[in-house]
C-alpha cells in the first residue's frame, strides 16, 4: 500500500476510535475527516462509508485480543477460553468505545468484526494445537490420487465449513449478549458474563 494512502487510513482510524470512545454525538464522515485533520473526499476514497470507517477500527483495535501462547499446561483452557476471554478483556479495556459505537448506526459493522476476529481466531488456535476444525473452507480440491481422493476433500471440506458455521453461531450469541450488557450498564463484569454464560458448556468452556 502507498505509504500516504496508509498514512491517511490509519489517521482516519486512530480519529475514528479517539471520537468514539469520547462519546461524540452523531459523529459522521466530516467529524472523522477534522478529527483526523484530512478531507471528507480523502475519507470517502479510502473506506467509502462510516460503517467501514469503523469496522476498520474495531479491526485496528482487536490487534490487542490475541491468544496468549504459553507452553502447554497439564489442563489447556479450551479453545473457546483462550479465544474469547482475550476478545472479552478486550471489550472491557475499551468498553467507552464498544458502548458508543454499538449503539449506533454502525454498531452492526464493529459488532460483525468482532465475531469475524473471534472465528479466525478459532480456526487458527486449532490449527495451532492441531485439533479438528482448522481446516481450509476454501479448499475444494482432492488430491492427486483420483476420485477418492476428492471424496475424502469433500467431505473435509464439509466438515471445515460446518465448524465455521457452528463457530459463527456461538460467537454471534456470545458477542451479542456481552454488548447488549455493555449497552445495559457502562459498569458490567463482561468478563464474569462471559463464564456465567459459558457455564455447564463442557466443549466451549472447560477451565473457565
Amino acid at each position: 500500500m502507498d505509504r500516504r494512502i496508509e498514512r491517511t487510513r490509519t489517521a482516519v482510524v486512530e480519529a475514528a476510535v479517539a471520537l468514539a470512545a469520547r462519546g461524540v454525538p452523531a459523529m459522521g464522515m466530516t467529524e472523522i475527516a477534522t478529527a483526523a485533520g484530512v478531507s471528507r473526499k480523502a475519507v470517502y476514497e479510502n473506506f467509502g462509508s462510516r460503517d467501514e470507517v469503523l469496522r476498520s477500527a474495531t479491526e485496528w483495535l482487536l490487534r490487542d485480543a490475541v491468544p496468549s501462547v504459553e507452553p502447554r499446561a497439564a489442563r489447556e483452557p479450551s479453545v473457546w477460553v483462550a479465544v474469547l476471554a482475550p476478545v472479552v478483556a478486550h471489550m472491557t479495556r475499551h468498553r467507552d468505545y464498544y458502548r458508543s459505537v454499538l449503539s449506533g448506526p454502525a454498531g452492526a459493522a464493529a459488532r460483525d468484526a468482532v465475531v469475524d476476529h473471534a472465528v479466525t481466531g478459532l480456526r487458527a488456535e486449532r490449527a495451532r494445537r492441531s485439533e479438528p476444525g482448522a481446516g481450509d473452507v476454501a479448499t475444494g480440491v482432492g488430491d492427486a490420487g483420483g476420485p477418492a481422493g476428492g471424496v475424502v476433500a469433500g467431505a473435509q471440506d464439509d466438515g471445515a465449513a460446518a465448524a465455521v458455521r457452528r463457530d459463527r453461531f456461538a460467537v454471534h450469541g456470545l458477542v451479542g449478549m456481552i454488548a447488549d450488557a455493555l449497552l445495559q450498564r457502562s459498569d458490567a463484569d463482561l468478563r464474569g458474563l462471559f463464564c456465567e454464560l459459558t457455564e455447564g458448556l463442557p466443549a466451549l468452556s472447560p477451565g473457565c
